[in-house]
């Protein structure tokens, strides 16, 4: 136990200035706002909506905007702001071309309204 605890506050005490970084990793952290409807009686309800957006490869969060959601008899409307992080220096608008609005377009129950621009965190 005593040799965990000594790793542990090496681990954190740790001089980042002498780590050698990989040149080669690239990671870039972009959001996209959206504005979506899902359908009250197809597919999943809003939790396991947000859950099958998540399951979208590269995406890492799903923020719902409670000053942007409403329903209607039909539907449940959201705003979200979406998180997703490229590694190899791809670009983010050929990732929403050829993985992000695809993998939406798979989810049952879920209609896109509207994609607002890509931002870099």
């Amino acid at each position: 136990m005593k040799t965990t605890m000594e790793n542990w506050k090496r681990f954190i005490n740790e001089d980042r200035s002498k780590r050698i970084d990989d040149p080669s990793y690239i990671q870039k952290i972009f959001m996209i706002p959206m504005r979506v409807a899902i359908h009250k009686r197809r597919g999943g309800d809003r939790e396991q909506t947000f859950t099958e957006i998540r399951g979208i490869p590269g995406v890492t969060v799903v923020i719902v905007d409670s000053t942007g959601t409403g329903r209607d008899e039909t539907y449940y409307y959201s705003m979200l702001n979406i998180k997703f992080e490229l590694i190899r220096g791809e670009s983010a608008i050929q990732y929403k071309n050829d993985v992000f609005i695809p993998g939406l377009r798979k989810i049952k129950g879920l209609r896109i309204i509207s994609l607002g621009n890509i931002t870099e965190m």
